[in-house]
């Protein structure tokens, strides 16, 4: 059985006033949890951070991992950044977006949709235990608000031009994003932060769909509120943890510190109470 990791973190954008602080330390922290307590090796776990982070090495780095996983093997992608939505480009919502996620390279006219995304994990093969953590945003308020660099708090959505063009020319933007990478309800998801989906991979999210994911200062040093609560949480129990014990338990470590935001876990209902990242 092969343990392998794929973990991106983007603090640098090439968009103006789109920087992030924490999500480098959030690659680092879980590196290293990931080593202590999992039995990962750091020549297993591929890195891509701020510059190197380009929409192409971003999908060959994920198509590798999803490739080069074999029956019985251990796979987990983390992006650590800004996600945002962008203007359906298949039809399947005549009044839809799309989710996206946010390269330092990002092209708003060639993005990295949840389209790709969702297809490329759909290639996974059977038996293969595999996991996608998300701290990011796909939901937020239209603003073009740009926060001191000393700023506490940031929230990792970024956006997107359309939207900003529909708030200013008066018009209202979509209410209805479509997302290909989680297949639950909506409806589903506002109610509840743990939902049964038919998914070959176990999601883990920063936050509900109304909610915003926080880039922080948290004690003494920036993170990603989901990752900080994530790698706390599997420190405290030194890795013996479901995924259901480590979304109770990061949920729990981010009310304590006060964070409105809450992590959703979706997935086949059976790999719940797997331990976590075993085959």
């Amino acid at each position: 059985m092969a343990k392998r990791a794929l973990l991106i973190g983007i603090n640098r954008y090439q968009i103006p006033g789109a920087d992030l602080r924490g999500c480098v330390n959030d690659v680092t922290d879980l590196r290293d949890a990931l080593v202590e307590f999992h039995g990962f090796k750091k020549k297993d776990i591929a890195v891509l951070t701020d510059g190197a982070a380009t929409k192409k090495a971003m999908q060959k780095g994920i198509q590798a991992l999803v490739r080069g996983a074999k029956t019985g093997d251990v796979a987990l992608l983390h992006y650590s950044g800004h996600g945002s939505n962008v203007p359906d480009d298949n039809g399947d919502e005549a009044d839809g977006r799309d989710e996206i996620l946010c390269p330092t390279d990002l092209d708003w006219d060639d993005p990295l949709r949840d389209d790709w995304l969702r297809t490329t994990l759909d290639g996974l093969r059977p038996g293969v235990s595999f996991t996608a953590i998300m701290d990011c945003c796909h939901s937020g308020t239209n603003t073009r608000a740009i926060l001191p660099p000393d700023a506490p708090v940031k929230q990792r959505y970024l956006p997107s031009p359309w939207g900003l063009k529909a708030v200013e020319s008066g018009r209202r933007p979509p209410k209805k994003v479509s997302s290909e990478l989680r297949r639950s309800d909506r409806t589903v998801r506002r109610r509840r932060d743990i939902v049964q989906a038919d998914l070959p991979e176990v999601l883990i999210t920063g936050c509900r769909d109304t909610q915003t994911s926080a880039d922080a200062f948290i004690n003494g040093r920036y993170n990603g509120a989901l990752t900080y609560a994530l790698v706390d949480a599997i420190r405290r129990s030194k890795g013996r943890l479901t995924y259901r014990d480590l979304h109770d338990r990061a949920s729990a470590v981010l009310r304590k510190k006060k964070f409105e935001q809450v992590p959703q876990l979706e997935g086949r209902t059976s790999l719940f109470d797997q331990p976590l990242f075993t085959a």
